[in-house]
């Protein structure tokens, strides 16, 4: 019995504070060369869309810098990495680099593209498109998560 019990928690994901709240630019294909924040929210093994779609700090987060992890390149909800949000000023166009694999979101319209970017969140097991709330539980087939 205990095995079992232990098992099934380590089926159970991490819990990730986050805030739907989508960023309102974007810029793909780029990472900062250099930045004056001195920390980070850093959150690992998220979908794109959830580093686009919530905040991640307490304070007013002003931008995110997503960072792929090829090794999911296959799950649903793909791509996922590494998403570090910012409450500093974000960097301007000429201090980025060109890298594929980054994207930087924006709470502002500083970035190159206006929007989110991304798809939606979605289901990890199904694909199915949804919300996560600011628990971390992923609701499908909404939009309407607090």
């Amino acid at each position: 019995m205990h095995f079992i019990t232990f098992l099934a928690t380590l089926a159970v994901p991490a819990l990730v504070t986050a805030t739907l709240d989508p960023s309102s630019s974007n810029t793909k294909g780029y990472k900062p060369n250099s930045l004056n924040c001195e920390s980070a929210k850093v959150s690992t093994a998220i979908q794109a869309a959830e580093c686009s779609h919530n905040t991640r700090t307490s304070t007013t987060q002003t931008f995110a810098v997503f960072q792929t992890d090829h090794q999911y390149d296959t799950n649903n909800g793909a791509p996922y990495g590494t998403c570090s949000a910012y409450t500093c000023e974000p960097p301007t166009s000429d201090k980025l680099e060109a890298d594929s694999d980054y994207w930087i979101f924006y709470w502002s319209d500083d970035g190159e593209d206006t929007g989110y970017g991304t798809t939606c969140i979605k289901d990890p097991q199904t694909g199915e498109c949804g919300c996560e709330n600011s628990d971390g539980t992923f609701v499908a087939g909404s939009d309407s998560c607090t």
